[in-house]
């Protein structure tokens, strides 16, 4: 094995658990730079075919959709983020030249004009990944969680574009380059909606209220598993790829819905095979370094375990494949959280949690390394929070 391989598995490994979580005496805030001159990215909307599809593309995949006074991390938007710091940048690349995209302000940052829109052919959005915005108490843990929220990013652009109508195609970028970038989404013309809005405009629940995170204690139907299952299907052009194959395997502890028996299944194209019967979710609530009072990860519905075996990645793919690997699973995740809101449920990703345990409670293979993890159920009542959103509907659907 040469050395760059090893030092990539040393890297993975070092993800695994006993990371703190704990802030520290820094700020978790970013001290963001902010450009002395900017243009309106609604200035796109002068691309003939696809600029204004652009325009709404990126708004609904960067930009705030909500915010609730009571919670501390406050701000939320399509895509989830540890303690909503957001340690993914975006920049839009038209031809040789980029423009840093402010989210909040929805402005491009930069001197250099705009080109002539009639010679924009296409746009491409590079993801850069900045884990220092997190306290140092989350140690190296902090690359991993930055990279999945690099492949949330991704997996939002991807459905908010052939929501658009858009043809959109998101690819990891080997190394980084020289510029620190990990993941480009290229966005073109097209002429077809491929992508229900309604996964792109529904309201997503944290599902965390003033007792902690849970779920619904009452049945779940059959049918709204049945539809979280075919609509997180990931779309063409997305870092997921297919599911079923691949380096990821998705694990599902059922619990409490209505024509399921309580159990472990695995998930692959076919669908849901049942791999043992029982109260799976209480053996994953062992894991958690967070009691039923905080997480009640044993009265979830479902909870999603994304998997992979690191070793084989890295001997298959090279040294990025770790990296590839965690841009795939929050690409994947992202598709579950989009299909879990248009369902009416709460989506909420985890990563704070102990890999060995987690690996027993379901029967991973030797070798097999946690990656991933989402709680999934019916929330208990609706957040309380501002809407940051367009109140009309969008007159192209």
């Amino acid at each position: 094995m040469t050395d760059p391989m090893r030092t990539a598995l040393a890297t993975a490994y070092a993800h695994g658990p006993g990371k703190s979580i704990q802030a520290s005496n820094r700020t978790v805030r970013p001290d963001r730079y902010r450009a002395a001159h900017s243009v309106a990215l609604g200035s796109l909307a002068d691309i003939p075919d696809f600029g204004p599809a652009l325009v709404r593309t990126l708004t609904a995949a960067l930009a705030p959709h909500r915010w609730e006074p009571w919670n501390p991390h406050n701000d939320h938007r399509a895509y989830p983020s540890p303690r909503c710091v957001y340690l993914t940048d975006a920049a839009l690349r038209l031809g040789e030249h980029r423009w840093p995209i402010d989210p909040v302000r929805l402005l491009l940052e930069g001197e250099r004009r705009l080109p002539d829109p009639s010679t924009v052919t296409s746009a491409t959005v590079e993801l850069t990944v900045e884990p220092h915005r997190l306290s140092d108490g989350y140690g190296t843990l902090r690359d991993a969680l930055a990279l999945l929220e690099a492949g949330h990013l991704s997996s939002a652009l991807v459905e908010a574009g052939r929501a658009n109508g858009l043809a959109v195609h998101a690819s990891p970028q080997v190394g980084g380059g020289g510029s620190g970038v990990v993941a480009e989404v290229t966005i073109r013309h097209s002429t077809a909606v491929t992508w229900p809005w309604q996964q792109v405009s529904a309201a997503r629940s944290s599902a965390l209220g003033p007792r902690g995170l849970s779920a619904d204690p009452r049945p779940l139907p059959a049918g709204v598993l049945q539809r979280l299952l075919q609509d997180s299907r990931p779309p063409t052009g997305s870092l997921a790829g297919r599911r079923g194959g691949g380096a990821l395997r998705h694990r599902l502890a059922v619990r409490g819905v209505t024509g399921f028996t309580d159990g472990l299944y695995e998930l692959g194209e076919g669908g849901l095979m049942a791999l043992r019967p029982g109260q799976a979710t209480q053996g994953i609530q062992s894991a958690f370094r967070f009691g039923p009072a905080d997480i009640d990860v044993t009265g979830m519905n479902v909870v999603w375990v994304i998997s992979a075996d690191v070793d084989d990645v890295i001997r298959g793919q090279g040294p990025d494949g770790y990296t590839n690997a965690l841009l795939s699973a929050g690409a994947a995740a992202q598709h579950v959280c989009s299909a879990a809101a248009a369902a009416g449920l709460f989506c909420r990703p985890v990563r704070s949690l102990d890999e060995p345990a987690t690996e027993a409670a379901v029967q991973a293979d030797i070798g097999e390394d946690i990656v991933y993890m989402l709680l999934v159920g019916r929330p208990r009542a609706q957040d309380f929070c501002y809407d940051l959103t367009d109140p009309e509907e969008p007159t192209w659907q």
